[in-house]
Parts: C-alpha cells; structure tokens; sequence
C-alpha cells in the first residue's frame, strides 16, 4: 500500500492545538522542583531526608552518603572546563580507556513467524569485549537460538488450544542477553580490576511489571538478579545506561519531601530538573539508592553458592554527556560506591561516549554485531523450508500469507 504524504499533513492541521496543549509550558513547574531541590540540600542531611520518605513504600529515590558532602545535586566533571572542541574529549578517552576491558552485549529477535502453518521464532546475540590496546585487541561472538513451536505459543486455559505469543521472542532475548553479560563477566573478571560492563537499559526492569508474573520473575527478575550478583561477586561493575530518559525518581522523592509545595504538582523528567546545576560536558548528578516500585526489592538469587538481595542496592546517576536537558540515566550495584570505585567507573562511561559522539561506542558495537538486517527474515524462512522439505516435515506456507507475498512481488 502507498503512503499518501499531502493526506497525512492535512490531517496533522487538525492536532496543532492538542500538541500545544499536551507540550504545555510547564517552566514554573521545573522551577518549583529545582527550589525544592536547592532546600532540601539545605535543610536535610541524608539520615534525616531519608526518615522523611522513610514512610513511603515507593519514595522513588533515596539519599546516599554523597548527599552530606556535596552542596549542589551536581558534582562538576572539572577535566571538561578547559576543553574547547571535541578533541579534548578524544584525548581523555584515549587516556583512560586504554588498556581496560568494556564489555557489552545486545540482541535482535525474529518472529513469531505468520508464513507458515507452524510458528517459529529466532533470537540473535552478540557480545563484544574492547581491550583497548593499541594493536586493536577484541574479542566477540554472536549465537542464535531457534524458538520452537511449543517455546512461541501459550496453551488456552480452555479448550487446550495453542495459541502465538508475539512477545515470547522478546523475553527470550531479554533473557539470553543476560546470560551473554554473565558470561562475559566470569570469563574477563580475572583480567584486571579495570573492566566495565556497560549495558543496554536499566538494571531495574520496571517495564516488566506489564507481565504476567511467572514472565516477569522468570525471564526479568531473574536474569537481572543473576547479573548484578555475578557483578558483586567477580567485582566486575555493571553500568546500566538509557539515554536522554524521562525518568521521575528525584522528581518522586521531592514530591514526598514536600508535599504541602509540590503534592498537587506533576511529576517532571529529573534531566530537566538538573540540567539547571550542570554546566558541562561529563558532569553528572549525586548517587541516589534507586525506590521506585517492588521491582527493586525482588531482586534476589543464589549465585555460586551465596545468596544475594538488591532491595536497597542499585544506586543511579544521571550524567551530562549529550548536552541541553537530555542527561542520560545510569544503574550501578551499590557495591561499586562502597568500593570507591565510581568516579574511575564513570570515568570509563565518560570515554566510552566521548568516543561513541554521545552513546557508548561499546554499546554501538554490540548494536552493529546482533542486528538482524532486512533479508535476514527471508533467509530464516528459507532455511526453515529447506529443512522441512529434507526432514519431510509437516511444515506448510499459510495461504494468506502467501497470497499477500505473491501481490507485493
């Protein structure tokens, strides 16, 4: 089917003044957060903050320790002052990272599949490990897995029918990407005490609380517990990073706080409550104990023998690195801060998007590695057919679909 632009301006005439509305100008709200924000570094020390939204089941987030020593909710990235152009940024990145290990690992799926009688799915993932050597030392892999009929559809609480479920693929990624990160860190944990983790999102799966519950802790909960407990116990720090985030958690706490000021308030995105306080490129925001919802609280598993629990345990920052109010959100084991170990970790963060223009270029590697590019799909299918034809299969083109191919043709 064509896509008729003249019909879709036209009809996008009709929304001008929604989106005015829906944008709104909400600068006096921002403001009132920032004040809020300035008192309470005034007016509360960290216990005492604490106690406040200590009430609270989900304050959204609570002080840390750096919270008594700092007199502004930015902590300024000094090395950046002097810089003039983005070479500055390439030379301190080159300085820091060479020689130490980043890691990442992300994933592309396929399916589940409509073009033929059974349904089947693949799931694609990639890690790739930069030493930083000048002799340009990596190491990577990607594996796939196929998704089964039985794995890609769910049976009818009724009637014992089977039935797709287009968001299995996506568990199955969520979860093998993971198990790539897990690996990573047993295999390089031994190398230095300088390799880094940087993952794809945040360590928290919020977004998971959406699922049926036996989906949510077996493919989310889990998976994330496993990876913050193999973090803690090889002391391989994981950096979950999500950029230009529109999260509230800070905006939550002073909400709690202040509740008779901002109670009837909305809650505002945290980057543009802070972008006020930062005034340059690798600044980054106090350490705040990440307690937004229950998710938090039920992350526990039994890695190598020792059981672990991350209730209070995974701390976020939000660093400055794209520039305007766009600060991007980064998880972090609390282990990590007691082993005074964040500014050298963020450090390494900082160079990975300097090199990156913006995003970590680990991240962008592993990106590049797992993507299933657009003739992936109908070479899968191929190979499915292919395998059935020899295998003498019951596997059939479902006639719709087929119809539809044979018109786009």
């Amino acid at each position: 089917m064509p896509f008729y632009p003249g019909e879709v301006a036209n009809d996008l005439q009709h929304y001008t003044e929604e989106i005015r509305e829906y944008a709104g100008d909400d600068e006096h709200v921002v403001a009132s957060y920032r004040d809020a924000l300035r008192d309470a570094l005034a007016e509360y020390d960290a216990d005492r903050l604490g106690a406040e939204i200590g009430p609270h089941p989900q304050p959204g987030a609570a002080p840390t320790d750096e919270w008594d020593r700092s007199e502004s909710p930015v902590v300024r990235f000094e090395r950046s002052t002097s810089w003039e152009n983005h070479e500055a940024v390439n030379r301190f990145a080159k300085e820091v990272l060479e020689g130490k290990t980043t890691i990442a690992a992300d994933g592309s799926e396929i399916g589940p599949t409509e073009e033929f009688t059974v349904p089947f799915g693949l799931v694609q993932v990639a890690w790739s490990a930069n030493h930083h050597h000048p002799d340009g030392d990596y190491d990577g892999d990607v594996s796939s897995h196929v998704l089964g009929p039985q794995t890609v559809t769910e049976q009818a609480e009724e009637g014992g029918m089977r039935y797709v479920d287009g968001r299995i693929p996506g568990h199955e990624r969520y979860r093998a990407e993971g198990r790539a990160v897990v690996e990573c860190i047993r295999r390089f944990a031994d190398r230095d005490r300088t390799t880094v983790v940087v993952y794809d999102g945040p360590l928290v799966p919020l977004f998971a609380n959406t699922y049926a519950p036996e989906v949510r802790d077996e493919y989310y909960r889990e998976t994330m517990a496993r990876v913050l407990a193999a973090s803690e116990h090889h002391e391989v720090p994981v950096v979950g990073y999500t950029a230009g985030t529109k999260r509230t958690n800070l905006a939550k706490m002073l909400q709690q706080a202040y509740s008779e000021r901002l109670g009837d308030e909305p809650l505002i995105a945290d980057a543009r409550v802070l972008s006020a306080f930062s005034g340059g490129w690798g600044d980054r925001s106090l350490t705040f104990v990440n307690r937004w919802g229950e998710t938090v609280d039920e992350l526990a598993t039994t890695y190598e023998g020792t059981e672990y629990g991350f209730a209070e345990e995974v701390l976020f920052t939000y660093l400055d690195v794209p520039g305007g109010d766009a600060m991007d959100y980064l998880e972090f084991p609390e282990w990590v801060q007691r082993e005074e170990r964040v500014d050298d970790v963020l450090d390494i963060v900082r160079a990975e998007t300097g090199v990156g223009r913006g995003y970590p270029e680990i991240l962008q590697q592993a990106d590049a590695n797992a993507v299933l590019d657009i003739g992936a799909k109908e070479r899968f299918l191929s190979l499915v057919q292919e395998f059935a034809d020899e295998e003498n299969l019951p596997i059939e083109w479902d006639a719709k679909t087929l119809s539809k191919e044979r018109r786009r043709r």
